[in-house]
Parts: structure tokens; sequence; C-alpha cells
């Protein structure tokens, strides 16, 4: 065996790279022009090649998944893209008509042997037209054919989105409304972004509002962005008991991939640790007729806190990181939505270039049978006689060709029924003639000018959005304020609090609870407002000034401070004791705060606070006077370390 050296660097560099990209066009990311990653096109194909017609029968989903991997994809099953071809809730135009229980939001489909599926409308006759000219290569064994794309009508990317994580890619890409993107077209040709941005605005399945912010213009110039997405939401009121009534939140049109069981959870984990403070009760009213998700409120609960409060804790306020990336002849790219709409545009002007070339030519040969059997037909006796003196098919076809009749024409006449032999077939002859005449007029001149194509794709694609399409689901709606409740007010509440004083804390929560005896020195701050304390454990919290929780089994000493927002920069002084002595450390207020939320501990291990603020008083055995440890008399220390050492333990007089 003959040895070779190779650089091991080199190599490396060139599998992997061989290997991510393979990763990358065979099955993470879809294609630019029909949308597509490799597994879902595959399962269309073997629909196709099963025949599952939009107006025929369903076939179990177990039988087009095992067409589909015996023939074409043997990675493993593909009903998992059976299933998210067949999802309204992620797609605006399903390709997959499910038979059976093909999941909800929040529940997954039964297995494949229980459900069936057929072709949709919309995948049969956008997708899977004009088969004769797909681009096609040999399947994983060479037995078969396989599509390398769709002949796309449509911008299928654009319009159902698609989700993908490759080696060192990923992409995510919202999905966009059907008539929108057919006007945005024309401005396309137009050259015209700021009017296709219009139109290109995204359009999700479930509805949700769309926010019109930095986050949307960033994607809709650049194709990469986080969008906000919020639930539609509608204040009612019900019944509660017997004489009194409730105001009600009622969200519908859920953030795609939020689902009500996740926002329950959310709303309880935020009732627990303090953060909604407004709501008594929910429910989940979906079912078949859409979507519902019912917050109860507090008696005499402010509706609009109540309602920012649901938004900022729960997914029901959400954002979509979009990042249109595709595969664009075998190249990852990034593209804003009217550059990938231009270049399917392109695409699909060439891609018609070879339809009409195909069809061309099957024009021309099918007029060139119809000349032929017009003219058999005129001399029938003779072209009779010269068959029946003839010993053999071959023969025949030799006779008639001696006659002026082409070997295609020759051929049509031997395989003409007896049945043809009569005047009225050779009107209709004569008439499908002309007809075809007048297509290959047509067709030669689409081919030969451009601007043609192009008002052949818009008619095209309008009629499709006609026949497809569906009004704009997702309402475009003005960004609201960032943190939503600082535009509330619920009136002032008075917070009893002393410095320090001792509340009981909940560390796993991180919520409290007050104490009910309430030592003297008041604060007022408004409900809505964040405080910020901090435990002799090392860790600071922050929760609203109305927090309620659980008790812990004892007390443990916090001192109060203003939301963290308000926070100056001042620095506060911290002693603490260890068994060889006292320590004190100088720091920030924020680089406390900033420290310690990242659970970083800011006291030694095993050190026990006894002081937190401005000056701490020493008192030491033997001294008449106390020593008074200020803020500038410590120089500080990193966060964590030992600190100062400003006294040994047994020279200390703890109170």
């Amino acid at each position: 065996m003959k040895e070779t050296n190779v650089n091991i660097v080199e190599e490396m560099q060139t599998a992997y790279l061989d290997y991510s990209m393979a990763v990358l066009v065979g099955r993470a990311i879809p294609d630019l022009y029909d949308g597509l990653k490799p597994v879902t096109r595959r399962v269309l194909t073997a629909m196709k090649w099963l025949n599952l017609r939009p107006d025929g029968r369903f076939m179990k989903a177990a039988r087009v998944e095992g067409e589909t991997m015996g023939k074409l994809h043997p990675h493993g099953g593909a009903y998992g893209a059976m299933v998210t071809a067949a999802q309204w809730w992620t797609n605006n135009h399903t390709l997959v008509d499910g038979h059976g229980n093909w999941g909800s939001p929040t529940d997954g489909p039964a297995a494949q042997r229980y459900t069936e599926a057929k072709l949709t409308e919309y995948a049969f006759s956008v997708l899977l037209q004009d088969t004769d000219t797909w681009v096609t290569r040999d399947n994983y064994d060479g037995s078969f054919q396989e599509p390398v794309q769709l002949n796309a009508k449509l911008p299928n990317l654009l319009l159902n989105g698609g989700e993908g994580i490759g080696v060192g890619y990923a992409t995510k890409i919202p999905t966009h409304n059907l008539r929108g993107v057919s006007k945005a077209l024309q401005c396309v040709l137009e050259d015209d972004a700021k009017g296709a941005a219009r139109h290109l605005i995204p359009d999700f399945p479930t509805g949700c509002e769309v926010v019109k912010d930095e986050g949307l213009l960033s994607y809709m110039s650049e194709g990469r962005g986080s969008i906000r997405l919020r639930a539609v939401c509608e204040v009612g009121e019900e019944q509660y008991g017997k004489r009194s009534k409730r105001d009600t939140l009622t969200f519908t049109n859920l953030p795609i991939h939020v689902n009500t069981e996740q926002v329950g959870d959310q709303i309880k984990s935020a009732l627990e640790q303090g953060k909604i403070t407004t709501v008594a009760d929910v429910r989940d009213e979906t079912d078949m007729t859409g979507v519902s998700f019912v917050v109860v409120l507090r008696a005499n609960a402010d509706v609009e806190l109540a309602k920012a409060e649901c938004y900022k804790w729960t997914n029901l306020d959400t954002k979509f990181a979009a990042n249109n990336l595709a595969i664009d002849n075998l190249n990852p790219v990034q593209l804003s939505p009217f550059h990938m709409l231009k270049k399917w545009l392109t695409w699909r002007d060439g891609r018609l270039v070879a339809c009409f070339t195909a069809e061309l030519s099957n024009r021309r040969n099918r007029l060139e049978i119809i000349s032929g059997l017009i003219s058999a037909l005129d001399m029938i006796d003779e072209v009779i006689d010269t068959i029946r003196l003839s010993k053999d098919k071959s023969t025949a076809r030799s006779n008639l060709m001696k006659r002026d009749f082409t070997e295609r024409q020759a051929n049509a006449i031997l395989d003409m029924r007896l049945s043809q032999l009569t005047k009225l077939d050779d009107k209709e002859l004569r008439a499908e003639a002309k007809e075809v005449q007048a297509r290959i007029k047509e067709l030669i001149k689409l081919n030969s000018k451009t601007d043609l194509r192009i008002e052949y794709i818009l008619e095209e694609v309008d009629a499709l959005a006609v026949r497809h399409g569906n009004a704009r689901r997702s309402k475009l709606i003005g960004a609201p304020d960032e943190l939503d409740t600082q535009v509330v007010k619920q009136g002032r509440s008075k917070v009893s609090v002393s410095r320090p004083r001792f509340v009981k804390v909940d560390e796993k929560l991180g919520v409290l609870t007050q104490l009910k005896k309430i030592a003297r020195g008041v604060m007022v701050v408004e409900s809505t407002d964040k405080m910020l304390f901090m435990c002799d454990n090392g860790k600071t919290y922050r929760v609203s000034a109305n927090a309620k929780g659980p008790l812990a089994e004892s007390p443990t000493q916090v001192l109060y401070k203003t939301k963290l927002s308000s926070m100056s920069e001042a620095p506060v002084i911290a002693v603490w004791r260890t068994e060889d002595g006292v320590y004190a450390n100088v720091m920030p207020l924020e680089t406390l705060s900033k420290c310690t939320s990242k659970g970083k501990r800011w006291l030694p291990e095993g050190a026990e606070l006894i002081h937190l603020g401005g000056t701490y008083t020493l008192e030491k055995e033997g001294r008449k006077k106390d020593v008074v440890i200020g803020i500038n008399s410590i120089k500080q220390r990193p966060i964590g370390g030992k600190g100062n050492k400003i006294a040994k333990l047994e020279d200390v007089v703890l109170k």
C-alpha cells in the first residue's frame, strides 16, 4: 500500500468544511428558491409519485414515510418533516393535508401508523407542476432520479418561512402574506425597496400582533433582527361568586411557537415570585374554534397594570429572532426580504425559459404527429394497403416513410385505432393543429422577450394570490413603552422599613414577607418600583415593593435600597467576621449588585456579615472611645477576597 504524506491541519480544515457544507445543503438550511429542506422536498416528491392528489384519497402516513425513506431519504424518519408541513400554526400555507391526530400547539401528533395524509392544493399547484423540467440527480443508490429543486411558482420560503441549525450557521425565517408578496413584486421590478417593505412585513399564521420598532426595521433592511410579537388582548368582565364581578383579560392569537400551557406556567411562577400582583386565576379555554387564554383579575385591580404585567413576565410579548439565511446554489447567503424576492424573480424567469423550451419541443412534436395523421386520413386507402402488404410492423414503418412520412408520424399512424378513421376525427385533428400552432407562436414570443415573461410571472402570482391568498392576519402596531409598567400608575403605596430591619426571606424563590412587628421608618414608593435587598448569604435580590411570598425558617438581616435603576455610585462599607478576625471592604453599590446578581459571592467563604452601610462603630476591649470606621478609611480590595483586617476577634465586643 502506497503511503501518502498530508498536512494534518489542512486535511482537518478541508474535511470539516466538506462536512459542514454537506450538513447545510443536505439537511439543515432550506433552499432559497423552492423554500424547502431536502427531506421535505423528498416527502412531497414521494407523495407525487404515489399520486396523492388533493382531490384524491388519503394514504397511511407510514406508507408515505416508507416510500420516502426507501427511495430518497435513508437518513432517518421523515415523519417529523411531514408533521411540520401539515401544521397550520407553523405555515401560512400547509403542504400536507393531514387526516387524524396531527397534534396541536401544545400536544404532539399521533404515530405515523395512526394518521393519513395527501397533498394540499397549494403544494400540488404551486410546487409540483412541470415535473419534466425538474433539475434532478441520482438518489442515494442511483436507482431513481430525485429533484434538486422544485419549480416553485411562488416564493415559498418567504410565504412559509423556515428554521434550521447547521454547522456554524442557523436560520429562522418568518412567514409573509401571499397577497402582500404579490404586491411587493411590482415594487421589486421598479427597484423600490421602501415600497416593497410596506408589503413584506411578516405575517404569522397565529395572527399575533407585530410591533413596529428597531428590530423590525433591522429585519426589513438586513434580513436579521428581533421582531417583537404580542398576543391580542380583549378586556372583559365576568361574574365572580354570587354578588361580585371581576375584570378579565382574554388573550388570543398568541405569538408563533408560544402555547397556553407555557403561558400558564409563567404566570404561576411570576405570582410566586411577586412579579405579578394583579392576577387571581387563569383558564385555558382553547377549543376547535381557536386559542383563548383567560386571566381573571383580583378585586379592584388596575386593568392596564395587569395587562402590562402579563406582557412583561410571560411570552405573551416575545421576540422572534429572525435571520434570513438560505442556500443559494450550494452557498449559504443572508438576504433581506426585498433581495430574497428579487433573487427569486430572476430564478423564476430562468425556470420559465426551461419550461417554455420543453413545452415548445413537445408542441412541435405533437404538431408533427397531427400533420401526419391528417395526411394519412386524406390518403387512407393507400395507407391501409401499404400496412396490409407489409410483412411486419418494422417493414410497415419503412414503407410509410417512403411515402414522405417521418418516423414519428409513421409510428403514430401504426398506433392509430380504426375508430379514428372518421370525418369527425379529421375535424378534431385540424382544430387541434390550429390550437397547437397558436401556442407555438406564443411560446416562441415568450422565450424571446424577458418583459413578456416577467408580465407572465406577475399574472401567474396574482392568480395564485387570489386562489390561495388571504387577508393579513398579523396587525402592525406601534411600539409600546419599553417596560410597559413605567407608564402605568396605580397610586402610591407605603412600605415600612427600618435601617436595618428583619424580614423573612425564601432564598430559593427570591421573595420576601414582611414581619408583623414593624420598626420605625417609612419609605414611600410607587407600587411598580423594584427594591433591592442584600442578604448575609452574599446574594442580592430585586423584588417589587409589595412582594409577598412564603416564609423562611429563620429571619435574615437585610438592608432595603431603592430600585436598581436609581442606585447611585456611592460606596458602601461591608464588615464581616471570620474565625481569625474582623474584616472590612469598600465597594460601590452598583458593583455590589452586579457581582452578586451573577451568583458570585462578595463575602469570603464562611464569613458572617455584621454590618453593611456608610460607617461602622467598632468597640474594642480596653478602649474608652469606640473606633468609627468610615468609607475613606478602608482601602478597596477585590470582591470575594479577605478584605482589610481591622481587629482580632478576641479584641472586639460584638453586639
